[in-house]
């Protein structure tokens, strides 16, 4: 990078270990611990931010007060999963969700100050399977959503684009602003995985009609089929929607050789997902654009793409 590119953050913290999911669970501190050590040889230009802990109100603008509550409970009472559904917990889980949350706001404040033009947040546990009233999914709380409620109702803003190309689709995410006309929800994913929810034919319901875009992949497709439907549909909802701020959720568990994921993107296709994402960040938010962790279950797997994720954020879209 030089002088001339974007400004580029990172966040990641150990505290994100400490989320114990038993053995052999594919969602380990373990995968965590090889990305972090791949950010830390980051070069000095982007910049490591901090983090910081969410309010129980900041959370409670996404999530139900009773869920909020279950979460807290569960964790408290020392049980091995969610009561809502199949998210692994332990003594630190709501504490490290609470973490994550947080971090997110932080890489949005910073970004709107125009400290930064964009933050990659390496966090964990994920987010987008999370509902307002369930987990699931290897889920706790949706960052992400929290992130963008937060645009709109502490910043001000009126149309936050949410891009999300894990490789399942984010039912959590989806579910949360169906009804929003504010929040432009694009999902690309596997067809026919878990959590078997967005099909094409879902695009948003009453006000939100129009502002959820589903785009299922076929399963053992590469980048070139992803990045043809960008073509053919996301472009042209991002240009009609011109949101004021663009978030992504950032799974990489759609890349080659994943252990849980059946596509076969590449780390040059991560990177021009990537290059896309400034490229409609600088036409219409200002540059403004955060990515959050999802998936991605291959340690050094995971590590390389969001390496390439992360340069990608700083080249611009040229």
């Amino acid at each position: 990078m030089t002088a001339a590119t974007r400004k580029v953050g990172v966040h990641y913290d150990a505290i994100y270990e400490k989320h114990d999911t038993g053995p052999h669970h594919p969602e380990s501190a373990n995968r965590y611990r090889v990305l972090r050590a791949a950010l830390e040889e980051l070069p000095e230009e982007v910049i490591r931010i901090p983090g910081r802990r969410a309010g129980v109100a900041e959370v409670l603008m996404v999530h139900e007060a009773w869920y909020h509550d279950v979460v807290y409970q569960d964790v408290e009472s020392f049980a091995e999963r969610l009561r809502t559904g199949d998210t692994a917990i332990c003594e630190e889980s709501y504490d490290v969700a609470m973490e994550a949350c947080g971090a997110m706001l932080a890489a949005v404040d910073a970004v709107m100050r125009g400290d930064l033009d964009s933050v990659f947040c390496a966090v964990r546990p994920p987010g987008h399977h999370a509902t307002a009233t369930r987990g699931m999914g290897f889920c706790i709380f949706n960052h992400v959503a929290v992130a963008a409620v937060h645009l709109l109702r502490r910043h001000g803003l009126s149309r936050v684009a949410i891009l999300d190309w894990d490789v399942h689709h984010g039912n959590g995410t989806e579910e949360i602003f169906i009804e929003d006309p504010e929040v432009l929800y694009i999902s690309l994913h596997e067809k026919d995985i878990y959590p078997f929810t967005g099909p094409a034919t879902e695009r948003g319901r009453g006000a939100g009609e129009g502002f959820t875009l589903n785009l299922p992949l076929p399963a053992n497709s590469g980048g070139e089929v992803a990045l043809a439907a960008w073509d053919e549909w996301i472009t042209p909802a991002i240009d009609a929607f011109q949101p004021e701020f663009l978030l992504i959720s950032a799974g990489f568990d759609a890349r080659e050789h994943d252990p849980i994921g059946g596509l076969r993107w590449t780390d040059a296709d991560f990177a021009e997902m990537t290059r896309r994402c400034v490229g409609h960040a600088e036409k219409w938010c200002g540059g403004r654009l955060v990515s959050m962790l999802e998936g991605g279950y291959n340690p050094a797997g995971l590590a390389a793409a969001a390496l390439a994720h992360v340069a990608a954020l700083g080249r611009g879209a040229g």
